[in-house]
């Protein structure tokens, strides 16, 4: 019998996505309350997101919402990936333990410190 697993056990054990970027044309970092910081690159070209890596020392709850945010952001242009709410890489997820909700609004809010930086140099 094959038992499917929930994008946020796939992505909390097997993370994608994951390291950091030489000369991205966007990048962030934050540190959120529970002191698990993100670094988010971005490579944008013609205002569409064509690369996104993220880089954390925090849980795998982290892990899979850097996963996420940054799977929905490639392929995007600057503003549809600002549409990425921490609601959204919830349900994505498809949950998220109560306890572990912050870190889709860390998540969250890298990708758009990031898009931020990209909008302010360019």
């Amino acid at each position: 019998m094959e038992t499917t697993t929930s994008p946020y056990e796939r992505y909390s054990r097997a993370p994608v996505n994951l390291g950091r970027m030489n000369d991205p044309t966007g990048a962030a970092w934050i540190k959120g309350l529970c002191g698990d910081t993100v670094e988010m690159y971005l490579v944008v070209e013609d205002g569409v997101i064509t690369d996104a890596l993220f880089q954390t020392d925090g849980c795998g709850a982290t892990f899979a919402c850097g996963s996420f945010a940054t799977e929905f952001a490639k392929g995007r242009t600057v503003t549809e990936a600002l549409g990425l709410s921490p609601k959204a890489i919830i349900d994505g997820l498809a949950g998220l333990p109560e306890d572990h909700r912050h870190c889709a609004i860390l998540a969250a809010s890298a990708l758009h410190k990031a898009i931020a930086d990209y909008l302010l140099r360019y």
